[in-house]
């Protein structure tokens, strides 16, 4: 049986240059069979290309979707760690007021009057009071129920004073409707609403101190009166721009703020 051939020839435009390819029947279905693997091939690498476009494309949406799910999560994150800190806060609260879930007012006033003056600060300011032994002079008493040493409520210190802040003062955070006490003896020479503050208390103790309460719920002491260290002047409160009862409570000598904690003695 002869073999079938098939001439393939190229003819450029000068006709010398003419040529001739003289291939077999076989020759030429291999070639087919070359040209139809060559464009599968190509095909299947054009289609995982796209597959691998498709995977980036999502791999870059999972990215975003994973940042977004770690910034949420830390978002969470500070969420319990706030509320495991008021759960932390009125647990403390609670242990010192006795009370939990307790309304009767008689056990909550006992326990005020009891502890009203157990505060022991981490650092007090050396103050003299030319005593020797305990035994002063009734000039001397009186000069030392001026200063401003008392704690003026009972509850936690929840914010202390900085400078850095401009908090000049610090924060008590206690029951709403709890006592505030004078921290030392004066005259009254505000008693009212003072603005972001709400209703507030500031005493002249008439020895370079003064001592200001604020966010008070009540006032139960007039302008000008003069009060006793240790008298009940107002009740916590949450008036004014504040997220919660609590006392903000500073101090001033000769007009220059201190931190109240550094003068507490009771």
């Amino acid at each position: 049986m002869s073999r079938k051939y098939y001439t393939i020839q190229i003819i450029p435009e000068n006709p010398e240059g003419a040529k001739k390819y003289r291939i077999s029947n076989k020759q030429f279905t291999l070639f087919n069979i070359g040209l139809t693997l060559v464009a599968i091939i190509l095909i299947l690498f054009i289609v995982h290309i796209a597959k691998i476009n498709r995977t980036l494309a999502n791999y870059e949406k999972m990215r975003v979707h994973n940042a977004q799910l770690i910034k949420q999560n830390a978002n969470y994150e500070e969420l319990f760690s706030r509320l495991d800190s008021l759960w932390i806060l009125e647990n403390r609260i609670q242990n010192i007021f006795e009370t939990f879930l307790e309304n009767d007012s008689n056990k909550v006033n006992s326990i005020i009057e009891r502890n009203r003056f157990a505060h022991v600060p981490s650092q007090k300011n050396s103050i003299d009071f030319e005593g020797i032994h305990n035994w002063l002079t009734t000039d001397e008493k009186i000069r030392m129920e001026h200063i401003p040493n008392v704690i003026p409520a009972v509850g936690i210190i929840s914010k202390k004073f900085s400078f850095e802040s401009k908090h000049l003062g610090i924060d008590i955070s206690a029951r709403k409707g709890n006592p505030v006490f004078a921290s030392g003896s004066g005259k009254v020479v505000f008693a009212g609403n003072s603005g972001d503050l709400g209703n507030t208390i500031v005493i002249d103790h008439q020895n370079g101190y003064k001592s200001s309460y604020s966010h008070l719920k009540s006032i139960k002491i007039k302008n000008n009166a003069k009060v006793t260290k240790g008298d009940i002047i107002g009740y916590v409160g949450d008036t004014g721009n504040t997220s919660g009862p609590h006392l903000h409570y500073s101090i001033t000598k000769d007009n220059v703020p201190e931190d109240p904690e550094t003068i507490f003695t009771y």
